[in-house]
């Protein structure tokens, strides 16, 4: 492997707003990554880490994106079939499924960019009685869905915008953008293919969420490329033909109260009050939150935001 196979400086120009101001946020070491992708999942990513020995997490100074620099380290679609093994991994119901069919109204024909295998296409043409498509780049996935009946693109979203320009009322994109090495262009894409007064809906996790305190495998290349948050998802509107309508946010998930206790336990630990992280009292304070509801009013790991076409 080669180290560092580009200038690591504080010079990384950024993938969303193409300035050149950014600050290192942290340095990854590749060995180490691929020893616990094959630990976690039985998956060997040692030729999707393209000869790099380490990586660094940047942030943007002007966008506040974080973004993580090869570009070559993007996941290519090998890697999402093996995942798609996964029972979790294509979740057929997202909490954002639910806030974009409501600000659906209205569209007569649509789109979902990464649909997966076809689940979200199948509900919206189900319960909203439009014309709906998807695009996806995983072939597998892409198989699953047209055994389904469902009309779905082994495509790019680049390359479909240049076949259907000004074509959908509504273009959705949930947990995808930041896959992406490219999300310029991804946005872009994605601004073309609607027409004027169409509605662009992302849905994406939030990294200021609990998940900021985890190390997370799937949070790292070569799954995810970026890292959003909704001071990022508002300047979005400065530089593609888009306005923001509103940004919701997602209620913590039953399924996620233990980790987002382990995640706050864990930094009380790295502040001397270890006492608090044993197993017992994490354990009581996830059952009194399930108890109390209060995971109604926490927030949980996903940010949503709908935006016009202008």
């Amino acid at each position: 492997m080669s180290l560092d196979p580009e200038d690591m400086s504080n010079n990384a120009v950024c993938p969303l707003c193409q300035h050149s101001e950014s600050t290192v946020q942290n340095t990854f070491e590749v060995a180490n990554l691929i020893q616990e992708w094959i630990k976690s999942f039985g998956i060997n990513i040692q030729e999707e880490m393209s000869n790099v020995s380490r990586f660094h997490l940047y942030r943007c100074a002007t966008c506040s994106l974080g973004f993580f620099k090869p570009e070559s380290l993007a996941g290519s679609p090998a890697l999402y079939e093996a995942l798609q093994k996964f029972d979790w991994y294509y979740m057929p119901r997202k909490w954002e499924h639910d806030i974009a069919l409501l600000d659906m109204h209205g569209c007569r024909k649509g789109i979902e960019i990464g649909c997966g295998s076809g689940d979200f296409v199948k509900r919206v043409l189900d319960d909203k009685k439009i014309s709906f498509e998807g695009c996806e780049q995983n072939p597998s996935a892409v198989q699953a869905a047209r055994r389904k009946g469902l009309r779905v693109y082994l495509e790019s979203a680049e390359n479909l915008a240049q076949l259907y320009p000004g074509s959908y009322d509504v273009v959705c994109s949930f947990q995808v953008l930041e896959h992406v090495d490219q999300p310029s262009a991804f946005l872009t894409a994605s601004s073309r293919l609607l027409r004027p007064g169409g509605k662009l809906l992302l849905g994406l996790p939030n990294a200021q969420s609990f998940l900021r305190h985890q190390f997370n495998l799937l949070d790292l290349p070569p799954h995810h490329m970026t890292r959003w948050t909704d001071k990022v998802l508002t300047h979005l509107e400065r530089w593609y033909p888009i306005k923001l309508v509103h940004i919701r946010y997602e209620p913590l998930a039953d399924y996620h109260v233990d980790g987002y206790v382990g995640s706050y336990m864990s930094l009380l630990a790295t502040r001397g009050l270890s006492a608090l992280t044993m197993e017992r009292v994490r354990f009581s304070i996830a059952h009194l939150i399930r108890l109390l509801g209060i995971q109604k009013v926490l927030r949980g790991q996903s940010i949503y935001a709908c935006y016009l076409r202008v």
